[in-house]
């Protein structure tokens, strides 16, 4: 709906601040800057509007309740761009943006499409600016009522960026509710955290809804909670959040992650730019591609795990109330740190203005349409990322936001140094971008050449490799012999089970290797109420999630192992049926609990009065290889991979209904 007055509030980053400065991970913010850490965690607190927080000069649009509206619910207008003239395209009261299934997105954010990480980059823009803003206010005050300390505090307050979250767990600053930070004269304080949660100013958004997990019978009583949780009890008035749980999961999770990270930096250095873009920044891929089964995964798999790893019963799990817990933010700073990873190591690939297929141009386009986008709205790099202006008063663009691009917007902000990679200082030759390349995915834990060699040559001699002159392998590069990396390709519907789900990757466990958790794939959804019978079948036709999961190389050597190798004859085709025997595949809600399940391999067929929906089956889960060439006289480059082979289903036999919600 238009407004009665026009007001923007633009996101400018940390302008005015005398230079770039590093976003930090929390860990180094609070053991290393105590200044900056005691004037984030309080100014923090401050846009939270917290009882106890210091007193301030608000800009209204800037304080956490708004800024956390912009992503999903509640579906109004923000503060920041309110418009007299311009109306809204979405209403909730309006059929056409209520009565399709899925209906439309009512909230700002971009998912599924190639703007998601562009869309998302001033979003945490502008909860740095407003709490660094916040803290230059602080320390003023501070400086002013304490001589001595003059020059330390508007300096820590000038280079204070927003940090980002671990990968590998969640240290106690970001749960407990209190915390120490440094106070003037050198003294320590107890504060309320504001990172731990989230506390509703005014009250629940009317539009908040409880959301019921048939599996477990839990609810999340998102119409009662008067504050964000992470894996919170089932009851309107939890004592708190379940970090245990919230741990457990995370450390199960965590070495996948970190393979499937290091995939994203393992395209070629000859790919399709917008195809390439469009497989690494998003989780529907809406190109269309010869090859479909050749997939490095995608920054938004990635997220869309995190998501779902840090919420459980809570609001990180659900697209529509995730931007109100404070820990999303840290979440997507280290996303956005990925994104600014990959734009240096592959500055030339881009989502342009669409891609060719078959000699004909294709658009992107926003399937779901947003609060500010229609459905099937044509996304372009200088296309609007709404709600977001900038400082001369239009909407950023994709382009602008992008990072080392001539149409770039300042930022004012960096990342440490990472594998010799400073993200806002260009490369001076494409050889140190694909150095640097490697050296990402070797950190990742992508490293064939090493492990190839741990691998006993013998066990892995019946795997197939092309040769040197195969029109696959470039002139320069040489195959590593019999090695190849395999990799699990990934199709879900998006809309299966009306909420967040995942498929999980199971090893069944062998004489080498016990059983364990391989990898996931998450469906990141909003449910949608909508009562009409027609619903599911709509569904169905709907988006499709892809994602894949990487295969530890040690693990295919224990199944070879115990399978007898290639002395004793085992052929290829008898290795690949295996690798799928020893697998169990699982989908499970977002608390973890199992939804339906299947055996690997071919034999038995799960009895058709058992057996899964077609509504919630998996369309894939498919077994994927590649050969490894690398560079026959620079081994400092990364590996080139070729030859990719798809080995069919995983799961034949069918899928078991383990839970009503899958019948």
């Amino acid at each position: 709906m238009s407004s009665s007055t026009e007001y923007h509030y633009p996101v400018i980053g940390r302008r005015g601040t005398g230079g770039i400065f590093d976003r930090l991970p929390i860990q180094a913010l609070e053991k290393d800057h105590p200044y900056q850490f005691a004037l984030f965690i309080l100014a923090f607190n401050a846009i939270q509007q917290r009882s106890d927080a210091p007193h301030v000069v608000e800009e209204p649009a800037a304080t956490f309740m708004e800024i956390a509206s912009i992503h999903g619910k509640p579906y109004v207008e923000w503060a920041g761009d309110r418009n007299k003239d311009i109306s809204a395209d979405y209403s909730p009261t309006d059929k056409k943006d209520t009565n399709p299934v899925p209906s439309r997105f009512g909230g700002y954010c971009n998912h599924g499409a190639v703007v998601f990480p562009t869309w998302h980059r001033p979003y945490v823009m502008l909860i740095e600016q407003s709490i660094g803003n916040i803290a230059e206010q602080l320390a003023r005050d501070i400086e002013a009522n304490n001589p001595d300390e003059n020059g330390v505090w508007i300096k820590a307050a000038k280079e204070l960026r927003f940090p980002d979250v671990p990968e590998n767990g969640l240290p106690p600053v970001l749960y407990k509710e209190k915390v120490e930070i440094v106070a003037a004269g050198g003294k320590k304080q107890i504060v309320g955290n504001p990172l731990s949660f989230f506390s509703y100013v005014g009250g629940v958004p009317s539009d908040f809804s409880d959301e019921k997990d048939d599996t477990t019978g839990q609810v999340a009583y998102f119409s009662k909670w008067q504050k964000t949780y992470r894996y919170a009890y089932s009851t309107p008035d939890p004592e708190g959040s379940h970090i245990d749980l919230l741990q457990k999961a995370f450390k199960a999770g965590a070495k996948d992650l970190r393979r499937r990270v290091a995939h994203l930096f393992t395209f070629n250095d000859d790919e399709n730019s917008a195809i390439a873009w469009d497989d690494f920044s998003n989780h529907t891929a809406e190109s269309k591609r010869e090859i479909d089964f050749v997939n490095r995964g995608s920054l938004e798999g990635v997220h869309d795990t995190v998501h779902l790893l840090l919420g459980g019963n809570g609001h990180m799990s659900y697209p529509d109330y995730a931007g109100f817990d404070p820990i999303f933010f840290l979440h997507h700073s280290n996303v956005d740190r990925l994104l600014a990873l990959w734009e240096w190591c592959y500055t030339e690939y881009w989502m342009e203005t669409g891609y060719e297929h078959d000699g004909e141009q294709y658009p992107w386009t926003q399937a779901r349409g947003t609060y500010a986008q229609v459905y099937n709205e044509q996304l372009l790099p200088d296309g609007p990322l709404q709600p977001f202006r900038t400082g001369q008063g239009d909407y950023w663009t994709s382009s602008q936001a992008r990072f080392l691009h001539e149409q770039s917007y300042p930022k004012y902000y960096s990342f440490p140094e990472f594998e010799g990679i400073k993200v806002d200082q260009a490369a001076a030759t494409p050889q140190e971008r694909a150095e640097a390349r490697k050296r990402v995915q070797a950190y990742y834990d992508f490293d064939p050449q090493t492990k190839a060699k741990q691998v006993t040559s013998h066990t892995w001699k019946h795997l197939p490799v092309p040769s040197n002159d195969d029109p696959v392998v470039p002139s320069d590069h040489t195959v590593i012999p019999h090695y190849r990396t395999f990799v699990v390709h990934v199709k879900l519907l998006e809309h299966a089970y009306n909420r967040s789900y995942s498929f999980q990757l199971h090893h069944k466990g062998n004489a080498n290797s016990s059983a364990q958790l391989v990898g996931t794939v998450t469906v990141f959804a909003r449910p949608d109420q909508s009562p009409c019978k027609a619903c599911a079948v709509r569904r169905e036709a709907g988006s499709i999630i892809r994602g894949m999961i990487p295969i530890p190389p040690e693990l295919i050597k224990s199944i070879i192992k115990s399978n007898g190798g290639a002395e004793s004859g085992t052929t290829f085709d008898q290795t690949l049926a295996h690798i799928k025997g020893e697998f169990v595949g699982k989908l499970v809600d977002a608390t973890g609990s199992e939804l339906a399940a299947a055996e690997g391999g071919l034999e038995g067929k799960v009895p058709q009065n058992r057996s899964a929906s077609r509504r919630v089956t998996p369309v894939q889960i498919s077994l994927v290889s590649a050969a490894v060439a690398e560079h026959g006289k620079d081994n400092a480059r990364p590996v080139y991979l070729c030859d990719w082979q798809h080995h069919d289903g995983i799961f034949n036999g069918g899928w078991l209904a383990t839970h009503k919600d899958s019948e």
